[in-house]
C-alpha cells in the first residue's frame, strides 16, 4: 500500500505540472476495461501463482477496469499533443484463485496495479458531422504494484500466518489507439498498451507462528523470481470538459 500511495503522489506532481503547463486547452476523465494479453493473462502452477517461482513469467490476469486523466491541446492542423496519467487493476483468474484458497479459504491473494504516466500525440483523420476519428501513440514511465500474498496454515497444531510483500518496479512503456470523438465531448477508443518487463521482487514474511514460525522465519529471505511483462487491450470511454 506504502509503494501505491507513493506511486499515486508522484503522478499527480507530474500530472500537476503537465496540466499547468497546458492550462489553456482541454481534460478529460475516461473509465473503462482492460483485457490482459499473452503470458500476463496466462495461468501456470500455483508456483507461478505464488510468483516466487524463478521460471514464472505467467501472471494469470484477470479482466479489469482502469480510470485516468487526459490532458490534450492542439499543436498544428489536426495534430495535438497530450499528456494523461491512469490507473488499470486486474485481479487474478478465477480458476487461479481457487487453487489458492483450496489451501485457505481467508487468504488475500495478489492484484496487479499498473499506473502508466505518457505523453504522446493524438491525429484527427477525418470530421464528419461533428464525428471525428483520431489516432494516437503515447510513450511514458510506468508503476506496477503487486499486492500482498498473504494466508493462514495450521502446521503441527500451530496457526502460522504467512506472507509475501512485493515491491513496486518502474518500466518503459507505450500505447497506440484509435477511437471516434462526438461533438468534442464524448470519445469511445481502443487501446493497446505495453507496460515493459520487469523481475518480481519480494520479501516473504511469517507472523505468529510461534516455535515452527520462528525456526521457518530465519530461512526466508528477499528474492527475485521471473520477469512479468504486462499488456492488455482497453476499451475507454471518455468525457472532455
Amino acid at each position: 500500500m506504502k509503494n501505491v500511495k507513493k506511486a499515486i503522489a508522484l503522478v499527480a506532481v507530474i500530472f500537476g505540472v503537465s496540466m499547468s503547463s497546458f492550462a489553456q486547452n482541454g481534460l478529460s476523465v475516461r473509465v473503462g476495461g482492460n483485457f490482459p494479453m499473452g503470458a500476463f493473462a496466462e495461468g501456470g502452477s500455483l508456483s507461478d501463482i505464488a510468483l516466487n517461482n524463478a521460471s514464472s513469467k505467467l501472471g494469470g490476469a484477470a479482466t479489469g477496469f482502469n480510470a485516468g486523466l487526459k490532458y490534450q491541446f492542439d499543436l498544428l492542423g489536426n495534430l495535438s499533443v497530450f499528456a494523461s496519467a491512469d490507473l488499470f487493476y486486474n485481479g487474478l483468474k478465477g480458476d487461479l484463485k481457487e487453487d489458492l484458497l483450496k489451501l485457505d479459504d481467508d487468504a488475500k491473494l495478489p492484484t496487479y496495479m499498473n499506473i502508466p504516466v505518457m505523453a504522446g500525440v493524438n491525429y484527427e483523420l477525418l470530421d464528419i458531422a461533428g464525428a471525428a476519428l483520431w489516432v494516437e501513440a503515447g510513450l511514458g514511465v510506468n508503476f506496477r504494484n503487486i499486492s500482498s500474498l498473504e494466508s493462514e496454515s495450521n502446521i503441527f497444531g500451530s496457526e502460522i500466518e504467512t506472507g509475501t510483500s512485493y515491491k513496486m518496479a518502474t518500466t518503459f512503456a507505450w500505447e497506440a489507439g484509435v477511437g471516434v470523438s462526438v461533438a468534442d465531448k464524448v470519445s469511445l477508443g481502443l487501446h493497446y498498451y505495453a507496460f515493459g518487463s520487469s523481475a518480481i521482487n519480494g520479501d516473504p514474511y511469517i507472523e505468529d507462528g510461534g516455535a515452527i514460525g520462528n525456526w521457518a522465519d530465519q530461512f526466508k529471505d528477499e528474492f527475485q523470481s521471473g520477469k512479468l511483462n504486462p499488456s492488455m487491450i482497453v476499451i475507454r470511454l471518455g468525457y472532455h470538459f
